[in-house]
């Protein structure tokens, strides 16, 4: 058994968290929920690696922001923005890479990016949304048209930038990385 992959795996990891960090300053503020590239980072996480690099990489991102690094979209940190309004969105990303990884265990490769990512981005919206509504005190028809309406088409343009862009480098992946189950 080769001892090295988990940490090799957890480095990946690491590097995957770093990206989504980066991407999370890509913001356009559109309210009380600002439009980020994050999820377009966490969606080409969920296509790319194995479920669970991909839920150890949302992990660290989160606990960066947790022990206080601005890592979060607006350089948001800590307690308040894991826990704050916009923290289900943050929390649903979880949701994301498993229902993307449950797509590409049972469907064809592109019917998985596409549905997975479908799929993954708009219950990674209701998750938001929901919290809003325990959050913020918002009634559900508020947190749907204030913190999921809003979102909607940028995130069918983010799912296929995702596709297009993890399709790319999935036929690119070194063969080592397609014999250990890497896809």
């Amino acid at each position: 058994m080769d001892n090295t992959r988990p940490l090799s795996r957890l480095i990946i990891a690491a590097e995957l968290a770093v990206g989504l960090a980066i991407c999370s300053k890509i913001t356009i503020p559109i309210g009380l929920v600002p439009l980020t590239g994050q999820t377009l980072a966490v969606g080409l996480i969920a296509s790319i690696v194995p479920a669970m690099v991909g839920t150890w990489a949302i992990g660290i991102y989160l606990l960066l922001g947790l022990i206080g690094i601005p890592v979060f979209a607006s350089s948001a940190a800590g307690l308040a923005a894991l826990f704050g309004p916009t923290g289900g969105y943050l929390w649903g990303f979880f949701l994301y890479v498993w229902l993307v990884a449950a797509m590409r265990r049972s469907l064809p490769k592109m019917s998985a990016l596409i549905v997975g990512n479908l799929l993954g981005a708009t219950v990674q919206l209701l998750a938001g949304a929901a919290w809003l509504v325990v959050s913020a005190h918002q009634t559900w028809a508020v947190a749907l048209n204030t913190g999921v309406l809003p979102f909607l088409l940028p995130g069918l343009i983010k799912v296929v930038l995702v596709v297009i862009t993890a399709r790319a480098v999935l036929k690119r992946l070194p063969a080592r990385f397609k014999l250990s189950g890497w896809q």
